[in-house]
């Protein structure tokens, strides 16, 4: 009888097992995530202009959609924009930010990524600024100054984009290539006479009462930041880049609903005042849509940088943007 018994409570076993029914790991995960999946890395630099995707960092928004998808997320963020470019190039990440500029340079030199969602746009965040106590009072007085801007920036474009509205090319100024540090330095010391900055340096100097804007981007350039997938992503895990999109927009919808919060989530990662931090986010538009007028604008810019000697190759820019 007893041997009986135990026959049984084996047959019960076996049955178990075989239809998973003895609560090991696969029984016990939530229907749908995946933190063993494959690994999805996204590299982010600490600037205002992707604020919604820290976000949605922080909120778990990111790890719970990539989870859902069955993937999961290793964030790696960077100093600065081309490291995220750097690191594109040697094949270490699927997923990362920079500036439209950068991102043209790199897939001109070759590198297999595309555009496949707008981070930002910001046409305040990025102006024609003098010293406080400057004469100049707008762009046509700048005939035969001293300006400066960092080459191959979309500073350059701005500055373009302006002379070229009050009737004027790069020929009737003296352009000077600067970085954003040393532009600051110059301005204070009278070195140059105007230059092209943007944020969040050009807030905080703006605040301090240091510089003045006498034009910025507003109805003639959108200042575009993008999200670049690489080319083995886009093409092989279109889950994963649906998923990271779903993310950052609860992130842009969160921030645009609790900014309050969303700033003190900021602080620790961009390094500044509160005050200077909501006013600099506040500056910019986090839709990742890509519109007509998106499409329109990267082909302008290729052309741009193009006839400026700023790219190996032409660049095919319908290629180039993920469009669903």
């Amino acid at each position: 009888m007893r041997n009986a018994s135990v026959l049984v409570i084996v047959a019960l076993l076996l049955v178990a097992l075989a239809t998973g029914g003895c609560g090991g790991k696969a029984a016990t995960q939530p229907q749908g995530t995946a933190p063993g999946g494959k690994e999805i890395r996204v590299g982010i630099v600490p600037l205002p202009h992707y604020a919604h995707m820290w976000v949605a960092k922080k909120k778990g928004f990111l790890d719970e959609e990539l989870n859902k998808a069955g993937y999961r997320l290793k964030w790696l963020p960077f100093s600065l924009g081309p490291m995220v470019s750097e690191a594109f190039a040697a094949g270490r990440l699927d997923f990362g930010v920079m500036g439209d500029f950068p991102a043209f340079i790199g897939r001109s030199a070759g590198t297999d990524y595309r555009i496949v969602a707008v981070a930002s746009a910001a046409p305040k965040a990025l102006a024609m600024v003098v010293k406080k106590d400057s004469p100049v009072t707008g762009v046509a007085d700048l005939k035969g100054k001293k300006v400066a801007t960092t080459k191959a920036a979309y500073g350059q474009k701005l500055l373009q984009l302006l002379l070229e509205k009050n009737g004027m090319t790069t020929k009737d100024i003296q352009f000077i290539h600067m970085s954003m540090d040393d532009l600051a330095t110059a301005l204070m010391r009278g070195d140059v006479d105007a230059g092209v900055m943007w944020d969040p340096l050009l807030t905080r100097m703006e605040e301090a009462g240091e510089v003045r804007v006498i034009a910025d981007g507003t109805g003639i350039y959108e200042a575009y930041a993008v999200l670049m997938a690489s080319g083995a992503t886009v093409d092989k895990e279109p889950a994963a880049v649906d998923a990271v999109l779903k993310a950052f927009r609860r992130g842009e919808e969160y921030l645009r609903k609790n900014p309050e919060e969303c700033t003190g989530l900021l602080l620790e990662d961009m390094r500044m005042p509160r005050p200077l931090l909501t006013k600099v986010v506040g500056k910019f538009n986090y839709s990742d849509r890509i519109t007509d007028r998106f499409v329109v604008d990267m082909k302008d810019t290729e052309a741009f940088m193009r006839k400026n000697g700023l790219l190996k190759n032409p660049v095919a820019v319908e290629a180039f943007v993920r469009r669903k």
